[in-house]
């Protein structure tokens, strides 16, 4: 016998599981100049107040698919093995990581990774990269660490086409690392002669 019972308001929400207890305030960096502000535990967007830009607070997670508009958030993007993602730009102040399909150029604050099943088609400037072993990369370019963000006009950006914008260009310098030893000029020495030219023999 089927029962029309409902049970008491004040029952079900004893049975409700607890809620998650959300700060006040956090702290967020602002991908347009990397400004570190306050904003409160539940919004979702926010305005910078030293750029004035837009700028928006919740994490994304692509599951299925993304086309066209650009991604822009300063918590962190995942993309799921089985999606598929084109876009202008992708920008996040935090984490990206790569499981499924990504055409884009990927600047993030924090590390970039390309899982085994990740296939990037764009580029990445990022302040550290993890590429596992299986991932697939197409004609990308990758700068790291970067300081793309908080340096680049993210709106020319969003508006160029992929590998085409000013997040694709970079100055390529000289690299010297300031931990390397100062190796001394080589010198050969055959016996107690010590060449001043070498004859190559064929």
């Amino acid at each position: 016998m089927a029962s029309f019972f409902k049970p008491p308001r004040f029952l079900m929400r004893d049975r409700a599981a607890p809620r998650a207890e959300i700060p006040r305030t956090r702290d967020v960096v602002c991908y347009r100049c990397a400004a570190t502000l306050p904003v409160s535990g539940y919004a979702e967007s926010a305005s910078c107040p030293r750029c004035a830009g837009n700028l928006r607070l919740l994490p994304l997670e692509i599951s299925t698919g993304h086309w066209g508009s650009s991604l822009l958030t300063t918590e962190s993007i995942i993309v799921h093995p089985e999606a598929q993602v084109t876009a202008n730009i992708a920008v996040a102040s935090g984490n990206i990581t790569i499981a499924g399909s990504v055409h884009s150029m990927c600047i993030a604050g924090g590390t970039v990774t390309i899982a085994e099943t990740g296939e990037l088609r764009g580029g990445i400037r990022a302040a550290r990269v993890v590429i596992l072993p299986g991932a697939r990369i197409i004609g990308s370019v990758i700068e790291s660490p970067s300081t793309a963000l908080g340096s680049l006009d993210i709106d020319a950006a969003s508006r160029a086409r992929p590998g085409t914008g000013p997040a694709s260009k970079i100055d390529i310098e000289p690299f010297e690392d300031p931990l390397a030893p100062e190796l001394p000029s080589p010198t050969i020495k055959i016996g107690s002669i010590e060449p001043k030219r070498l004859r190559v023999v064929r």
